[in-house]
């Protein structure tokens, strides 16, 4: 960088951070009201203004009136249903129960066939790893290095939480991060740990998360600056300062600290510090020296009573991004947050509580009805009122009236008319939750009817697979391999077998990674009948190749193999025997024996 940040720059710095933050929260206002909103209803705690007591201006205030108690206090739990639905539905579409949910397409350069031993990687002399290297296994040395990587981690668990939000919301946030932790290693020598620093995807919450909502400045050369998102959370001082006593080193993930700057901060009455965190691309304007941009930076700032400082400074260690945001739905090119189910069934929701409070009330009045009588009645006068209890004697010569109030069918109606409504726009009908389907109907056709409900979580799912997961996947395979630094022994699922690396030098360095999840339900039996289908007729192209001579193109034992494994079996070792090669049929290595079969006289 050509230019040194000077003090006056960290000044124009935590004045740019501050108002951003508060102009990004002032525009997102409905969103913050909706997300508050959301948060009861899923916790199901009961609104109770309708049982305070109105002031002066109109509004309930804290104090209960007496003469409400008796009216109820209900939340239902269709927010709460939906999104345990929605986030199981996206859960079981991104990642299947068996089998991989991405693939990796790996370049193999010259450099990179020259350092790569692949016999010396094998850990074992009995496992079925090739030794030669090509396509397929530098390949699966990366899928089963990323697949390495999120076990050492609740990686899913993760995702199951920015999925929740996303559903929630309607933007999930995570950020791609380097942690260091204690890896357990298995190894030829037993299970064995060590220190080592993995990529993580972290989630972060909306809540605390100000996207750029920014124009872009494009100019017309082409340049743009990047975009800039603000994280804000609350930390004790005295922890903040224990932290700040680290590194200095911007370059470091762990450093960047001024230590002058956090020595003067003043916590609040809790002792804590609110901290404004900024990562992305910076223009600091000057009057004479011409504007610094600062492309990559992560600025944190801390908000005292009197002062805002910049206590951090951080040079981004990889030239992307780290925040990934997982978007359910966008309906305007001008926002850049989304729309979620749960933010259009949180007005369904409100007036499904509403019909079922009326119905409750009616219900109460119509069971224990308000009854009229005369005042001058002596008899009812003595009894400070009629007793309405089942066999009451009234001894009275006045009529007794018994009111009306309300219709309990009229209500119902309506309340299960909203409750449907509901269903429709959220996309969790009554199978969904667990309700019988129709009896007469064939298994896949119940099959297909629980389905349905899950076309607008394929949707969502689809547009996290070839954006956020499938940029997740460059990301960690791009920042564990910089930071490979030790020996690392882990296992290949499609190989069955463990291989060792002793450096990056051993992992290709440009992949291109495809995430294609579990499939859509309703496409997933039409492509397997399509494999089938196609593999039936190579089966017939490659036994009229033989019986003409030429050699077999198919190797029987992985077909079936991977069929295995695509129909959810894990375990398929004790399924599968060495079997001897009949007559005319290829042996492993692709020979013919030439024993003629007995003919039986």
């Amino acid at each position: 960088m050509a230019k040194k940040i000077q003090k006056s720059d960290f000044e124009h710095i935590s004045e740019f951070i501050m108002e951003e933050k508060e102009t990004r929260g002032k525009n997102r206002k409905d969103l913050d009201r909706d997300i508050k909103e959301i948060d009861r209803q899923v916790a199901m705690t009961p609104k109770t203004d309708h049982k305070m007591i109105v002031g002066d201006d109109g509004r309930p205030t804290n104090r209960r009136d007496p003469r409400k108690a008796w009216l109820p206090e209900i939340e239902l739990p269709l927010q709460a249903e939906a999104l345990e639905i929605l986030t199981s539905d996206s859960r079981a579409l991104q990642f299947p129960d068996a089998g991989p949910w991405f693939r990796a397409h790996a370049a193999l350069t010259d450099e990179y066939l020259r350092n790569a031993d692949f016999q010396a990687m094998v850990t074992g002399d009995e496992n079925e790893v090739p030794s030669e290297i090509n396509q397929d296994n530098a390949d699966k040395l990366v899928e089963g290095y990323i697949n390495h990587l999120h076990r050492q981690y609740d990686f899913f668990g993760h995702i199951d939480v920015i999925n929740a939000e996303s559903i929630a919301y309607g933007v999930g946030v995570g950020r791609a991060r380097m942690v260091e932790k204690t890896v357990f290693m298995q190894t030829s020598r037993g299970v064995t740990k060590q220190d080592q620093k993995i990529p993580v995807l972290v989630p972060r919450s909306i809540k605390n998360t100000y996207l750029d909502d920014r124009e872009h400045s494009l100019m017309h050369e082409g340049y743009m600056t990047g975009p800039m998102t603000i994280f804000t959370r609350k930390m004790p001082l005295e922890e903040l300062m224990r932290w700040a006593k680290g590194n200095t080193d911007p370059n470091k993930q762990d450093g960047g600290w001024i230590v002058s700057n956090v020595k003067n901060l003043e916590a609040d009455k809790d002792g804590m510090v609110e901290l404004l965190e900024a990562e992305g691309d910076f223009v600091i304007p000057r009057k004479t020296t011409g504007d610094m941009f600062l492309p990559g930076e992560i600025f944190t700032i801390a908000i005292g009573k009197n002062d805002n400082k910049v206590i951090r400074v951080q040079h981004r260690q990889f030239p992307f991004n780290s925040v990934l945001t997982f978007p359910y739905h966008k309906e305007k090119v001008d926002s850049v947050y989304a729309t979620s189910p749960l933010r259009k069934g949180l007005p369904l929701q409100l007036a499904a509580v509403e019909a079922l409070m009326r119905l409750a009330e009616v219900s109460a009045l119509n069971s224990f009805p308000p009854i009229g009588y005369d005042r001058m009645d002596q008899w009812f006068a003595q009894m400070g009122g009629p007793v309405v209890e089942p066999g009451a004697q009234w001894g009275t010569i006045s009529d007794i009236q018994v009111h009306k109030i309300g219709d309990v069918n009229a209500l119902l109606a309506s309340y299960n008319q909203f409750l449907s409504q509901y269903a429709d726009v959220v996309g969790t009908q009554r199978a969904r939750l667990g309700a019988q389907t129709v009896s007469h109907t064939t298994a896949f056709a119940k099959n297909a009817e629980l389905q349905r409900g899950q076309v607008r979580t394929v949707d969502y799912v689809r547009s996290t697979l070839k954006g956020p997961l499938a940029q997740w996947l460059d990301m960690c395979y791009r920042m564990g391999r910089e930071n490979f630094k030790k020996e690392q022994t882990f296992y290949i699922d499609a190989y069955r077998g463990f291989v060792t690396l002793n450096g990056k030098e051993m992992l290709p360095e440009t992949v291109v990674f495809e995430a294609f999840g579990s499939g859509a339900p309703a496409e997933e039996q039409a492509n397997r009948q399509r494999r089938l289908e196609s593999l039936r007729f190579a089966f017939q192209i490659d036994a009229a190749n033989i019986q003409t001579g030429g050699k077999p193109a198919l190797d029987r034992g992985n077909i079936i193999e991977q069929v295995l494994q695509e129909g959810g079996w894990i375990d398929i070792d004790p399924m599968l025997l060495d079997i001897a090669p009949q007559p005319g049929q290829p042996d492993p290595e692709g020979n013919i024996p030439n024993v003629q079969p007995i003919r039986t006289v």
